[in-house]
């Protein structure tokens, strides 16, 4: 077809360019919320191809949205980009970001007269607060048909799940005096801690498998010679299920209010304000990228599998039809989000699959735009999906 050909040609005049964007963004990490030099080289990159471009959408100073085309189907392309600290682009969002730029351009280079929008969405700031929750609240993705994005890994699944997420503070409050002339005075907050992580280590047994609550003693007072009058812990606790994840919550807090009580303490209870929904996979365009990989001669094999993480993306998917595929850059296991797998993602190889990965979704979003009975079946399983989640 002459619309996939330009999307392949597109790629191969552009290909350059993007590798040195990514290999840019990988030699500058930087943090989540401050990405200027990411967000300012993709969306100047994006006006020079035709793209209109706003910029910090949602409130957030780097984020931005680029489109083009008409009106109808409107096809969107997530682009992460943000580093983790020390570490730099272990997570790969280097790859990530200029593939959801390679799809875009691709994509719009094959438009012609059919109808169609493509966007590339910047989402910054995923691996702290992840940006996508608040560019949901803020209504960004309400008018965005079908959205997707990838994740290099050591292993492929194109049809990816992930776990709800919430996180927690548990603040304890006592009082402070001398630990050994008149310790029955005081109020030892960092008893409270402990007994909080005792009683949810007693939970678990109780737990449904897919559960997992971890934490860490984020205070826990200044010398041992003093009962701490201040401790506080950080927990994460996620679930496949938002109901079921709701009922576990309630189930850490009361562990929590149990050890104020049994320490004499007073703790302050406060949830972050990004939780994350699970990922619902929209399996008919899953299916369709796999698809659409494969006719890009990606042909990688790996032999390892992948557990369940949570992610900023399953908030989007409960809004509009959504894949998040994990593509293999490597069939060895090398762990993310450490210093062997950020020098993986700066090498030719991860580079030229990351351009596969951006050819696919091009495809992928050529192939939806083209045919209207497939938009209806993708939207029918967006609707019943989202039903049978509540």
């Amino acid at each position: 077809m002459a619309e996939l050909k330009a999307i392949e040609e597109k790629l191969r005049e552009e290909k350059n360019t993007l590798v040195e964007m990514a290999r840019a963004i990988y030699k500058n990490p930087e943090p989540g919320g401050k990405e200027f030099f990411a967000a300012d080289l993709i969306t100047g990159y994006l006006e020079e191809k035709g793209f209109k471009v706003w910029r910090g959408i949602g409130g957030l100073k780097t984020a931005f949205m680029a489109s083009y085309g008409n009106e109808g189907f409107h096809i969107g392309y997530c682009s992460e980009y943000d580093a983790l600290p020390e570490i730099g682009h272990g997570c790969g969002h280097n790859l990530i970001g200029i593939a959801g730029v390679a799809a875009g351009v691709a994509l719009a280079a094959s438009l012609n007269d059919m109808p169609g929008q493509v966007s590339i969405i910047g989402t910054p700031n995923e691996e702290d607060e992840g940006a996508k929750v608040y560019l949901v609240k803020a209504g960004v993705f309400d008018h965005v048909d079908a959205a997707m994005m990838f994740h290099p890994g050591c292993s492929n699944c194109y049809h990816v799940e992930s776990l709800a997420c919430r996180d927690y503070r548990f603040v304890f409050k006592g009082h402070s005096v001398h630990a050994s002339t008149e310790p029955w005075e005081g109020r030892n907050a960092l008893d409270g801690v402990i007994q909080t992580f005792n009683s949810i280590n007693a939970l678990r047994q109780h737990l449904k498998d897919d559960v997992r609550i971890h934490g860490i003693i984020s205070e826990g007072g200044l010398a041992p010679n003093v009962i701490p009058d201040r401790a506080a812990a950080d927990f994460i606790i996620r679930a496949r299920d938002s109901y079921y994840l709701q009922e576990v919550v309630e189930k850490v807090v009361a562990c929590a209010r149990g050890a104020e009580a049994a320490t004499g303490t007073t703790l302050e209870v406060t949830e972050s304000g990004h939780p994350y929904d699970a990922m619902i996979s929209n399996k008919t365009m899953a299916d369709i990228f796999a698809e659409s990989l494969r006719e890009t001669g990606y042909n990688l094999e790996s032999p390892h599998g992948t557990g369940l993480d949570s992610m900023d993306m399953g908030n989007v998917s409960r809004v509009t039809p959504s894949i998040h595929p994990m593509v293999a850059i490597t069939n060895q296991w090398i762990p993310g989000h450490t210093h062997e797998f950020s020098t993986l993602c700066n090498s030719d190889e991860a580079y030229h699959i990351m351009l596969n990965v951006g050819q696919a979704m091009a495809i992928t979003g050529h192939k939806i735009l083209k045919d209207r009975e497939l938009q209806k079946t993708i939207l029918k399983e967006f609707s019943e999906s989202i039903k049978s989640s509540f």
